[in-house]
């Protein structure tokens, strides 16, 4: 029999001061020999920085960076660094600095212990938690008894949580917020919720209900799920002091299983949050939930198309299937509103289809919202994103009220796709004139269209006003566009003092270090080796992939024709037109090769003769999917191709000849960005 004997006084309880105690929180104090060097505190400070902006890779550079500089970082910093990667959930960035802090020599102190213990919980190794909780001995305190006690309730291992906790109690610990949401939590079965039940009468008394929103939002889920007891969830829900979202959630999950029980799911109101409910639980952009609440409903309005349409597109996977749902809406005799139509018109923005996007703005117009803030704005990045500019500032222009999102699509557009940077600055100052104040976005879109055109004092201007005058915090993605543009400039020396100055740092080593599981790391190192005539170095990493059964990622392109999507890999001959498409091929190259084309073997990764390699060159996906829309398509239609990786050079250029040779339009959507190629040249500037 369980016995439970818990505090239960009014106030929060502290643990006893003994308890509280560190015996070894002086090893946090760095080394005699860490502060002599100069370079300490400097590489220190830079690795807070960067990890203050999420950049864990480049702070990992700066650790290694202070061990090689002889000055080598405290257990402070790898503390640091270890909540960090916590927070982010890069658990394997974890390990990595768990196996570096071993390598240190350093002595543990209970503080890098528990974050030890949290961080092997959150992965799922449960074993080497508890190895590490068992190996701290008389350094284990409440902390410690807490993220072990939350290990095994995460892990659905709630017997040996409730046993900890108890072990916790007969120690002489007093629970804290952290201990009691995670015994919560292991309570919420039907088996231990009467234990849970004295939880939570000892949380009253402690005083931890009102003190953590976690704490409510955990018994929420606990009488839901224990008992059903939706009355005891909704009353845990009124008393709490702070009602966030994960509150409205873990409530909002148990009320659907309730709602569909009582047959309230057919109401349409109701119907249509539970879409939208599912749809922002979803984990992996999944929308299989929202679906089934869509298709219980028995009849439809406008407000649950538009709810299911906006959850397709926001999957990032569905813009296909969101467009056929409009369809079906419309077909239907419902009318859309202007949510409608900005959703749809971003799965066409997606899919780089401004033809059906057009049709669908038609009748924006018809019903009158084609001037609504919402529709232009997703009018402006469809036209943008498919190269049709002139078209994008008209969408722009007759937009009665501009806002960021506006400026920012229309910014993008003109500047970062056709790289017209002499007009960035009087856009920006447009853009405060009407008080609309930019973005770190719209600096992305400037500075790229500034380094392109090669305007140095512009860019370097744009750059410093970005926290100067606006107060945005700098990106990676600003500090590349100034490399770019100092190495486009030619001043190789400043573009090297700038990297130095910059917060962050990498090379392809250390992602192999950092990320050893990733198969992407061990492609990026050998592409690198083979791109330099290393052979030796690229049999040494594909023999190490091999031998961890590590798969790289296979490239395709496709083309839809007629409703029909074919899909085509290297060197395809499975299509049924295989022989037609390699006539045409052959007969493509002999044209462009008169036009001037050269083929360009140093995108061939292969150590084989410079005649196989250009035989090569001529099965890549993209090339055998160009040809194919050639064959298939009416003639001077846009052909438009996607590929899952990024377009090689020689295929955007063979690509950019075949539209001049032709007078056909091209566009291919790769892994980077979108290529509008028109009479030999291309949206990108041959930059991407």
């Amino acid at each position: 029999m369980i016995t439970l004997s818990l505090p239960s006084p009014a106030q929060p309880l502290l643990p006893p001061s003994s308890k509280t105690l560190n015996p070894s929180r002086q090893n946090i104090i760095p080394s005699s020999d860490s502060h002599k060097n100069p370079n300490f505190e400097p590489l220190k400070n830079r690795l807070i920085r960067q990890l203050d902006v999420g950049h864990l890779r480049h702070a990992i550079s700066t650790l290694d960076l202070m061990t090689q500089q002889k000055a080598p970082p405290d257990l402070t910093t790898y503390s640091i660094l270890l909540k960090s990667c916590i927070r982010f959930r890069n658990f394997q960035l974890g390990k990595l600095v768990h196996r570096k802090l071993i390598q240190s020599g350093l002595e543990l102190d209970s503080v890098v212990l528990n974050t030890l213990i949290s961080l092997y919980s959150k992965c799922g190794d449960t074993e080497t938690a508890r190895s590490i909780f068992e190996g701290m001995g008389s350094r284990r305190d409440l902390v410690s008894w807490s993220a072990m006690v939350s290990c095994y309730a995460n892990n659905n291992m709630e017997w040996q949580a409730i046993c900890a906790f108890l072990d916790m109690l007969e120690l002489g610990f007093y629970p804290n917020e952290y201990c009691f949401t995670a015994m919560i939590r292991a309570c919420s079965n039907a088996k231990y919720s009467w234990i849970g039940e004295i939880i939570y009468g000892s949380v009253l008394k402690t005083g931890y209900f009102e003190a953590d929103v976690c704490v409510g939002c955990e018994l929420i889920d606990m009488f839901a799920k224990s008992s059903g007891d939706l009355g005891s969830a909704y009353k845990v829900f009124e008393k709490m002091p702070e009602r966030n979202l994960l509150g409205l959630l873990a409530l909002g999950k148990q009320l659907h299983s309730r709602v569909i029980c009582f047959g309230l799911a057919l109401a349409v109101c109701v119907g249509c949050s539970l879409v939208n409910m599912r749809a922002k639980c979803a984990a992996d952009g999944l929308v299989d939930d929202s679906r089934k609440a869509f298709d219980r409903m028995p009849a439809h309005n406008v407000m649950s198309w538009t709810t299911i349409i906006t959850a397709y597109v926001q999957s990032g996977e569905c813009d296909k299937e969101a467009i056929e749902l409009f369809c079906r809406m419309i077909s239907g005799q419902i009318q859309p509103n202007q949510f409608s139509f900005s959703s749809v018109l971003k799965a066409c923005v997606n899919l780089s289809d401004p033809y059906i996007g057009e049709q669908v703005y038609g009748y924006a117009v018809k019903l009158g919202l084609a001037s609504v803030n919402c529709v232009g704005n997703s009018l402006i990045s469809m036209y943008a994103k498919s190269g049709r500019m002139e078209d994008a500032r008209k969408a722009f222009d007759i937009l009665f009220e501009k806002n960021l999102v506006s400026y920012n699509a229309i910014v993008e557009g003109l500047f970062f796709k056709t790289w017209i940077c002499s007009q960035s600055s009087g856009n920006v100052r447009k853009m405060l004139e009407t008080g609309t104040r930019p973005n770190e976005i719209t600096f992305v879109a400037v500075l790229s269209a500034c380094s392109h055109v090669g305007m140095i004092s512009e860019e370097q201007k744009h750059f410093n006003s970005m926290y100067e005058v606006h107060g945005i915090v700098l990106r990676m993605e600003h500090y590349a566009c100034m490399v770019d543009l100092l190495g486009r400039s030619g001043l190789l020396v400043e573009a090297l003092e700038f990297i130095n100055s910059m917060p962050f740092m990498a090379d392809a080593l250390m992602i192999l270090e950092q990320e050893p599981d990733d198969p992407s790391a061990y492609i990026l190192l050998s592409n690198l080796h083979a791109s330099a005539g290393q052979w030796r170095d690229v049999a040494k990493i594909r023999k190490s992939m091999k031998e961890q059964n590590f798969i790289k990622e296979a490239g395709h392109s496709w083309i839809e024709v007629e409703n029909m999507v074919h899909r085509f890999h290297v060197g395809d001959t499975s299509h049924p037109q295989a022989w037609e498409i390699y006539r045409e091929m052959d007969q493509l190259v002999s044209r462009i090769k008169e036009m001037g084309y050269i083929p360009d073997t140093d995108f061939v990764l292969h150590d084989v003769e410079e005649e196989q390699k250009k035989q090569f060159l001529f099965q890549h996906s993209e090339k055998i999917a160009v040809a194919y829309g050639i064959i298939s398509t009416t003639p001077l239609k846009p052909i438009r191709i996607f590929k899952n990786l990024r377009v090689c050079g020689d295929c955007h250029t063979v690509m950019k000849y075949i539209s001049m040779a032709t007078g056909t339009e091209i566009v291919v959507r790769d892994s980077n960005r979108f290529h509008h190629m028109k009479n030999g040249e291309c949206s990108c500037k041959d930059y991407w």
